[in-house]
């Protein structure tokens, strides 16, 4: 049996390096051959599969493009390129996720602008001053590792923000203050709870341990775990995580799922490898 691990063409780091040997060294011990591909190398054309169609494909890149044309040639390409799609854009998510009924800040989303038009009219801001009050926070609909996230004090600042921005999707947010700086990450495979920890920085309201965040071991209760369940088969997820803030009372929200999580931090604290998980499930897939 041979699958293909397809990663990003351009985020070589050596933290995802190590999350990619992770996997190849699990389906090894099943006597499974999991072979890196870079996107690039799969083909460019919509015509074609450069190589011999695998038994099954791990899609560590969001480049849903190619996960479609993979699907449409035959093969089995896990996580989805719908999943992929809903998690990478926030304003689908968040969509999603509100369809299923699930618990999420109060958010709005700007309304779309072009390119050399751009907001050129913030009239639309007021009104969502009036509902979230400040801070509130503004998300990219695009964007990893917190980047694209900011907290937002005052109007001038939003207004420099939406100036920055330029012409980009993005959806504004209720700040959830009892969980500055923390949030529950949870691993998931096949909508079931396979570790969790809690990450959580000192110095900045985004919790991203890229961002100088740290993380410890964290039981969830049943309230933690429903939701994040219900969460997980909203998007559909084969496996990722999901990563809840929690309220003034205890109560979580989903902030936001990851269809290809970086899970070697949470490795580093539960010590429970997320890639036998995700390899035994794929064997009983097919």
């Amino acid at each position: 049996m041979v699958g293909y691990l397809v990663i990003n063409s351009f985020l070589l780091t050596e933290k995802f390096k190590k999350l990619y040997e992770m996997l190849v060294i699990s389906f090894s011990k099943k006597g499974i051959s999991l072979e890196i591909k870079q996107a690039k190398d799969l083909s460019l054309r919509v015509d074609e599969l450069k190589v011999n169609k695998p038994d099954f494909i791990i899609f560590y890149d969001k480049d849903i493009y190619l996960a479609s044309r993979l699907e449409y040639l035959g093969c089995k390409v896990l996580n989805n390129s719908k999943t992929i799609l809903l998690c990478d854009n926030k304003i689908l998510m968040y969509q999603e996720l509100f369809k299923n009924n699930i618990r999420i800040p109060k958010t709005f989303i700007a309304p779309k602008t072009f390119e050399n038009i751009e907001y050129n009219n913030t009239d639309f801001l007021i009104e969502i001053e009036k509902e979230l009050g400040f801070p509130m926070v503004f998300k990219e609909a695009y964007g990893s590792f917190g980047e694209q996230v900011y907290l937002v004090e005052d109007h001038k600042s939003a207004l420099d923000l939406i100036k920055k921005i330029g012409y980009k999707d993005f959806l504004i947010q209720e700040y959830i203050a009892s969980s500055k700086g923390k949030d529950i990450r949870i691993n998931m495979v096949n909508h079931k709870v396979v570790s969790s920890i809690l990450r959580y920085n000192e110095f900045d309201f985004r919790s991203n341990i890229s961002n100088g965040g740290k993380a410890i071991k964290y039981e969830l209760n049943e309230e933690f775990k429903e939701l994040a369940i219900k969460a997980s088969k909203a998007l559909n997820l084969d496996f990722g995580t999901v990563d809840l803030l929690i309220d003034e009372n205890n109560h979580p929200i989903v902030c936001e799922l990851n269809s290809n999580p970086q899970f070697k931090s949470s490795f580093d604290v539960t010590n429970i490898d997320l890639s036998d998980y995700i390899r035994d499930y794929i064997i009983s897939k097919l």
